[in-house]
């Protein structure tokens, strides 16, 4: 057995097919990943699961919490992997453009970049725009408030009228 070798052959080339059938199992992956965490957070509640054998102690609920996460965070890992891996084909293929931040680590647009372009997902260029919705949603919540204040003060000057110089209340 060659030293540092797993399975595949480093020259080993996937077909469309191969691709397709290994995204189908990341897909799949997928849906037992989120099933994993469903059962790291039922873990963390008092539901019953329906078994009425089951453990309900402290104990028996760390463990199924560790259980679930273990899992959770091994098919986040494994998923990971293999979605690089479909990238790294993909631009391997010229299909999809090398990010080079991807590649190193670094953080979009923190060395100035070699292209120049701002990535439009930058947190000093998020920051750096008008804020106009809060200030807007703000203006919108306080015209509300005014016009239930409002519909207040006459609907209960409405339910008070006067007749012979006494008060009366109509609901």
């Amino acid at each position: 057995m060659a030293e540092g070798r797993i399975s595949a052959q480093p020259d080993q080339v996937f077909t469309s097919a191969d691709r397709i059938r290994q995204l189908n199992e990341v897909d799949k992956d997928v849906a037992k990943l989120i099933h994993s965490a469903g059962l790291a957070i039922q873990a963390l509640t008092n539901a019953r699961t329906g078994d009425s054998s089951e453990d309900t102690s402290l104990e028996s609920h760390k463990a199924r919490f560790k259980e679930a996460t273990s899992q959770y965070f091994a098919l986040l890992s494994s998923i990971d992997v293999r979605l690089r891996r479909q990238v790294y084909a993909l631009e391997e293929a010229a299909i999809l453009a090398p990010e080079s931040a991807s590649r190193t680590g670094d953080l979009p647009g923190a060395g100035g970049g070699a292209t120049g372009v701002s990535n439009p997902l930058d947190v000093s260029w998020l920051n750096s725009r008008k804020d106009t919705v809060g200030k807007d949603k703000e203006a919108e919540l306080w015209a509300a408030a005014r016009q239930f204040v409002e519909q207040l003060g006459d609907s209960s000057a409405a339910r008070v009228k006067t007749e012979g110089g006494h008060k009366m209340e109509v609901d």
